[in-house]
């Protein structure tokens, strides 16, 4: 039977990731969201995720913390506490933290929750 849940965020621990830390609390694996992920990201100072894409899923990032630049192939724009970038599917993108001493802490949401990562070559 399907339910409501609630999860607290100090709760769930961080995973490393090339770029920094991530946190899903809630996704297929955490809650059986069928149709959403919903993360906690720390891009770590100076690290990005490099240009990717993903063919069917959309994503929203909302910046907490720090100061970065997202990217597409046609476009870089900076970014702050407050902003909320848009990556329809299929659009090459990527995040760059722009601090070497402060983490850039941002609450990432996808739909569909899962899909392949494809990397750019450019």
């Amino acid at each position: 039977m399907k339910k409501r849940q609630v999860v607290v965020n100090g709760d769930i621990p961080f995973r490393r990731v090339d770029w920094g830390l991530t946190k899903d609390l809630v996704g297929p694996e955490r809650m059986g969201s069928e149709k959403i992920r919903f993360k906690i990201t720390e891009y770590q100072p100076g690290y990005s995720h490099k240009l990717h894409m993903h063919p069917t899923q959309e994503e929203v990032i909302f910046v907490l913390e720090g100061r970065g630049i997202t990217e597409t192939k046609e476009d870089k724009i900076e970014i702050g506490p407050g902003s909320v970038v848009f990556v329809p599917a299929g659009v090459y993108h990527a995040t760059l933290n722009l601090s070497n001493t402060e983490p850039l802490r941002a609450v990432i949401v996808k739909s569909p929750p899962d899909d392949e990562e494809v990397r750019s070559n450019s």
